[in-house]
């Protein structure tokens, strides 16, 4: 059921979609290949087509549709669209860039907040591989940012890495659960 509405009554026959947010090089596409593929490219496109998994991913085989998104500001009407019409939304950051995460207060959660967005959000900590663990972000510095933005329903957040495929499924195992 798209546009932030209950899935329950519609997600049997329409599906599920799920966009993917975030700014440039945070690893969007790859979270999204690293769920739907069985390796993970060398050369990632900078934004996949729709991705659907595969129905019997979930155990009550709803279709589940992953919308990649571009950051780019020739892309802007295009990615308000998808966030207005997701039934989830996976919002990202880079674990390896200190300054990723101020993106989020800045720009990315007052823009779902703008649009008006009333469907479940994970926060995706991306690249978790990569981060200097002396810098980590970590979970704790996520954790005021999702208080502060009480009317966004921020469901968790999560660090993964695409490249060692550590725990990418969770995301959209997490949201499917939220939305159907």
């Amino acid at each position: 059921m798209a546009g932030g509405g209950s899935a329950s009554n519609s997600s049997s026959t329409t599906g599920v979609r799920i966009v993917v947010a975030g700014d440039h090089g945070t690893g969007k596409s790859s979270l999204i290949l690293a769920t739907a593929a069985e390796s993970l490219p060398t050369n990632v496109p900078s934004v996949l087509p729709p991705t659907r998994l595969p129905v019997d991913m979930f155990a009550d085989c709803v279709p589940v549709t992953i919308i990649d998104t571009s950051s780019s500001l020739e892309n802007k009407d295009t990615l308000d669209d998808e966030l207005k019409t997701a039934d989830a939304v996976v919002l990202t950051y880079a674990c390896d860039e200190t300054s990723a995460l101020a993106r989020l207060t800045t720009f990315w959660l007052p823009e779902l907040i703008r649009l008006e967005v009333k469907v479940p959000v994970i926060v995706a900590g991306c690249k978790s591989d990569l981060a200097d663990f002396k810098q980590v972000i970590g979970l704790e510095t996520v954790m005021p940012i999702m208080k502060q933005f009480r009317e966004i329903d921020i469901d968790t957040c999560i660090e993964c890495s695409a490249y060692k495929r550590l725990r990418v499924m969770f995301f959209f195992y997490f949201l499917f659960l939220f939305v159907v």
